[in-house]
């Protein structure tokens, strides 16, 4: 790039990208739907709408993804050290009943075959999931 001509800038990415160009999901490069969250074929844990990860229920599972991560990388990481697979497994420990209180139910619910009974339940599940996540906050509280 010449400095000090404006006029002969390269032109940026995204005047390249096609209009009918779709995201990819990158665990198993399957095309999907702009509006995706995430993968419905390989039920990966990473984000194909960039946008998710900051939407409050919809990132619980991009949160939560990083567990079997940890198991793997404590279970059959052969590069990892016994440093690290003590790090990885205290913070699974550590975050365990939260994983149970939220991520347990909506895994259970992902497997609901009928989209409106999904929705239902899901629905009923982050209605009761605050008060729920308040309860445990204050045991935790009381306990300590």
């Amino acid at each position: 790039m010449p400095a000090g001509n404006i006029r002969e800038v390269e032109r940026a990415d995204d005047e390249y990208i096609p209009a009918d160009a779709c995201p990819i999901c990158p665990k198993c490069l399957k095309p999907c739907h702009p509006l995706q969250n995430y993968c419905d074929s390989c039920y990966s844990n990473e984000v194909i709408n960039p946008l998710a990860s900051y939407m409050p229920f919809v990132r619980i599972r991009f949160e939560c993804g990083f567990y079997g991560k940890m198991w793997r990388k404590v279970l059959y990481g052969k590069e990892a050290s016994i440093k690290l697979r003590i790090l990885c497994m205290f913070l699974a420990f550590a975050f365990v009943p939260m994983l149970i209180i939220v991520g347990l139910p909506l895994f259970l619910i992902e497997k609901i075959e009928n989209p409106e009974l999904q929705r239902t339940v899901e629905t009923v599940f982050y209605i009761l999931l605050v008060p729920l996540l308040i309860l445990y906050f204050m045991l935790g509280y009381l306990l300590l």
